[in-house]
């Protein structure tokens, strides 16, 4: 069972024909589904069984817990979804009464992920090529428009442990080449994600069954607070040993501590 969540901070906003909201995708394109509303009353459970198909709970009101094949109840409320496999023992429940989507059928969840595997794998040299790879992937798509793309994150500290996931920053000179990019990097698949949460950060998923390394894509502008979180962190880090060393450190102590809950290792 892998925990998701739909809130605002993961959808994107729609201005279209004066329009003022946001949306979030719960599953990618071509989803063959069904989709139910599961009312659970005060007291009430879906009981421990087999999942027929892929399943996604999502709770759109009140509070519950749900459980996989490990048995471990998870607690959730609104805008947290769990997510069954086909066969995955699997169970619900509330004390207060809740309100679910339950969608089940063939579909990519876009939701954001909240528990996965955590792995801070040891320096590796090869991580500045994988960048590249990713960077002459994206880089055509919007040259016109981006003054560069950087390399962020732990990945681009050498000697520095990390997650084998690349971060880049695509730079832009200005508020106003922010949506062109936008438009750019759909063009060739990817998927904005809106801000997550992060003021002044554009976050994007790679395109489905995509074979580049495994990367996080940001648009940021130059010398904004974000960019300026990214580039300041990596150049301390790049810089200065003792520093490296104690963040290494931490970051090992939260991915033991997380227990595969993204939100607590971040």
């Amino acid at each position: 069972m892998q925990i998701f969540r739909f809130d605002e901070e993961v959808s994107v906003p729609i201005a279209a024909h004066g329009s003022r909201f946001r949306i979030g995708p719960l599953t990618g394109d071509g989803a063959a589904v069904r989709v139910q509303v599961l009312h659970l009353p005060p007291g009430g459970a879906v009981g421990r069984h087999p999942a027929v198909a892929r399943q996604l709970f999502a709770v759109v009101a009140g509070d519950g817990w749900v459980a996989g094949g490990d048995e471990v109840r998870r607690a959730v409320g609104p805008d947290r979804a769990a997510l069954w496999e086909p066969g995955e023992e699997h169970e619900a429940g509330s004390d207060l009464g809740l309100t679910a989507l339950v969608v089940e059928g063939v579909f990519d969840v876009w939701a954001a992920a909240v528990t996965t595997d955590i792995v801070v794998a040891d320096p590796d040299p090869t991580w500045p090529t994988w960048f590249e790879q990713v960077r002459e992937r994206v880089w055509p798509a919007v040259a016109d428009v981006a003054s560069r793309i950087d390399h962020v994150g732990s990945t681009s500290v050498p000697g520095l442990v990390a997650k084998p996931i690349i971060d880049l920053d695509v730079v832009v000179t200005t508020e106003e080449d922010v949506r062109p990019v936008i438009d750019r990097l759909r063009s060739v698949g990817y998927r904005w994600r809106g801000d997550l949460g992060v003021t002044g950060r554009e976050a994007f998923a790679p395109p489905d069954h995509d074979r580049l390394p495994r990367h996080h894509l940001y648009l940021v502008v130059d010398g904004g607070r974000a960019h300026q979180d990214h580039v300041l962190l990596r150049d301390l880090l790049r810089d200065d040993p003792d520093a490296r060393a104690r963040y290494a450190a931490l970051k090992r102590a939260n991915a033991a501590r997380a227990g595969g809950d993204v939100d607590v290792y971040v």
